[in-house]
């Protein structure tokens, strides 16, 4: 139905919106990120106002591509009064691809083509935050709101870091390929961390109604297993960001209640999560170890497994938690690996020992504006009795996620535990 138009646009725009830049970028060449961009947003916008009064098409993602492709086409010839354009630049315009988007093969060219996309923006000449920040702008889809969030950085700091990001990848003709020998292992780094960034703001999102964002989570896993599969980026790194991946969403079934408040790990029906999900995390988990060289991704997935095989909270082999976060923060000592951290150690030594975990992090800028930090404290302290000081927690948690940006669903659910606790 035409009146179905928006929604269905809106749906499009998360999950085709990547595949459209990606395809668009190999077509236009180096450099022209912002072109793909910006032709991407056009077709969406001649979507919203041509399928209300004309009627959904039978193939939408094939109407947008054709689209997309013809005005693409149309600027590289424009481009020819100032630029020279090769063969190359218009071949791949000439076959009505989008008329075999369900093929098998052109799926698999499709998602090439995204890997292609992940690899240039995760090139050794930006630096690592800016490859970050850009793959999940031009490939993913994220707002600059979203990575700024998932940065703990200010929005306009984010942009502007995207911007001098392009406009170096245009600068060095940055080919959008997959890469092979020596540069692979930097870059496959880069787009790692870039799919675990992605995956965390779809199983927690960083803002608005939504608490799980399924086509987030549903992008990362595939890019993930994708990578994992592909003949040249398999690698054991890989393979353990693909059981990462698998094993945490597959609590996924359990994470929400039905009053649309977080259900915390330690009270999830286990018997709700994705037993087909987490045997496929396993497999990647085995296949993992085939690498003499151990990584945060290990460790992880590592972690998720623990989780996943221990049959209720309280059965947890929190000594096996507690050393494998011990080396995590070795590696990888973020905020929220520490916090996770505290936490196992509350539950293998109890919560005073939790609070103490936390004390050395007093000082830490960056975790102090992080409101989860407030929110384990609380926690500790409601266990310990002191409920005027985790009330005080929670307080400053809430003040802090206003400003970084919070789900509806968990401000919710700390409003629920402050009234609880000021009863």
């Amino acid at each position: 139905m035409a009146e179905d138009a928006g929604p269905l646009i809106a749906g499009l725009f998360r999950t085709e919106a990547g595949h459209l830049t990606a395809r668009l970028a190999r077509l236009l060449g180096p450099g022209r990120l912002d072109d793909a961009e910006e032709i991407v947003q056009s077709v969406l916008t001649k979507a919203l106002h041509v399928w209300p009064r004309a009627g959904i098409p039978d193939n939408p993602s094939g109407w947008l591509w054709r689209v997309a492709r013809n005005e693409a086409v149309d600027g590289l010839r424009r481009r020819r009064f100032t630029a020279p354009v090769t063969p190359e630049d218009l071949a791949d315009s000439l076959p009505d691809q989008a008329a075999g988007a369900d093929n098998p093969r052109f799926a698999a060219e499709l998602s090439n083509e995204r890997l292609g996309l992940m690899f240039a923006c995760c090139h050794p000449v930006l630096a690592v935050e800016a490859r970050v920040a850009l793959t999940l702008k031009a490939v993913c889809g994220l707002g600059t709101g979203q990575i700024a969030r998932a940065f703990l950085l200010s929005e306009p700091t984010v942009a502007q870091r995207i911007t001098r990001a392009k406009a170096r990848l245009a600068e060095a003709r940055v080919p959008f390929a997959i890469p092979a020998g020596e540069e692979l292992p930097e870059r496959l780094e880069a787009v790692l961390g870039t799919l675990y960034l992605l995956f965390n703001e779809g199983v927690g999102s960083s803002g608005g109604e939504d608490l799980i964002r399924a086509d987030l989570v549903s992008e990362a896993l595939h890019l993930a297993r994708h990578l994992a599969d592909h003949p040249v980026t398999g690698r054991p790194e890989v393979e353990a960001m693909a059981a990462l991946t698998c094993l945490a969403a597959a609590r996924l079934p359990a994470r929400q209640g039905a009053d649309g408040l977080p259900v915390l790990l330690a009270d999830q029906d286990r018997r709700l999560w994705h037993q087909g999900l987490i045997a496929t995390g396993f497999r990647h988990l085995k296949a993992s170890m085939a690498g003499s060289v151990e990584t945060r991704w290990h460790i992880e997935a590592a972690i998720a497994a623990a989780h996943a095989m221990a049959p209720t909270w309280d059965g947890t082999d929190w000594h096996h938690i507690c050393d494998l976060y011990d080396r995590l923060a070795r590696l990888s000592p973020g905020p929220v690996t520490l916090l996770n951290r505290a936490v196992a150690i509350a539950e293998r030594d109890g919560p005073a020992a939790g609070l103490a975990t936390l004390r050395p992090l007093e000082g830490d800028g960056l975790i102090a504006r992080y409101p989860l930090f407030a929110v384990t404290k609380a926690a500790f302290l409601d266990r310990l009795g002191d409920r005027l000081l985790a009330a005080e927690q929670l307080r400053q948690a809430l003040d802090l996620a206003d400003r970084v940006g919070i789900n509806q669903p968990d401000r919710r659910l700390l409003l629920l535990r402050l009234g609880k606790l000021s009863e």
